[in-house]
C-alpha cells in the first residue's frame, strides 16, 4: 500500500501540515509527500498530443517523474492552499498536466483526499475543494473525505485540536 500527498503551496505552512498529519495517521505503510514548489513543472501548452493522440506529453520536465508515482499509488491526497477562490497556481499546473493520464483514465479507482485551507471564510475555501473534487472526478478516482480550514499565519493549524482530529480521521479513513 502506498499513499501519496501532492502540496501545492508554494511556502512551508498550513498546507504542508496538514498533508502531513493526514500521512502520519494513515498507519504503517509506505507514504510520500511531494512539495510541487521543489518541482519544475511547465504549464500545459494544451497541444493535446497526449489526450487526442494518445502519445506521451511532449514537455520534459519533472512531471514525467511525477506521472510514474502517481500511476504507483494506492491512495492520492491533495493538499492546495485556497487562493481567490482557486487551488494555487502550483496545483493549477499540476492538474492541467494530468491531461496526459486522464483518457484513459489512468488513475481510475485509486482513492482520493482533499486538504484544502486559506484566510478567508470557509464559503470561500470550498470553491479551492470543489476544483479538487471536479479534478478527482474527472480522473474518476474514489473520493474518501476531505478537511477545509480557515487560517491567517502559515502556524495557525497546528494550534487547531479540531482540525488536527479531522486530519487524523480522514488519514484512518483512507486505510479502511
Amino acid at each position: 500500500m502506498k499513499i501519496l500527498a501532492i502540496c501545492g503551496s508554494p511556502r512551508k505552512g498550513n498546507t504542508e501540515f496538514m498533508l502531513n498529519k493526514v500521512l502520519e495517521s494513515a498507519g504503517d505503510v509506505e507514504k510520500e509527500l511531494i512539495l510541487l514548489r521543489n518541482l519544475n513543472i511547465k504549464p500545459c501548452t494544451g497541444c493535446d498530443i497526449c489526450y487526442n493522440e494518445g502519445k506521451p506529453c511532449p514537455i520534459e520536465d519533472d512531471m514525467e517523474q511525477l506521472y510514474e508515482k502517481l500511476l504507483k499509488a494506492d491512495i492520492i491526497v491533495f493538499g492546495s492552499p485556497n487562493y481567490f477562490k482557486n487551488v494555487s497556481g502550483l496545483m493549477k499546473n499540476f492538474i492541467d498536466r494530468t491531461n496526459a493520464i486522464v483518457e484513459p483514465p489512468r488513475l481510475k479507482d485509486k482513492k482520493a483526499a482533499i486538504v484544502c485551507v486559506g484566510g478567508q471564510d470557509l464559503g470561500n475555501i470550498k470553491f479551492c475543494e470543489n476544483v479538487l473534487k471536479e479534478f478527482i472526478d474527472d480522473h474518476q478516482m474514489i473520493l474518501v473525505g476531505s478537511v477545509i480550514a480557515k487560517a491567517e499565519s502559515p502556524e495557525e493549524i497546528k494550534k487547531s485540536t479540531a482540525i488536527i482530529d479531522e486530519l487524523e480521521k480522514l488519514g484512518k479513513k483512507l486505510m479502511k
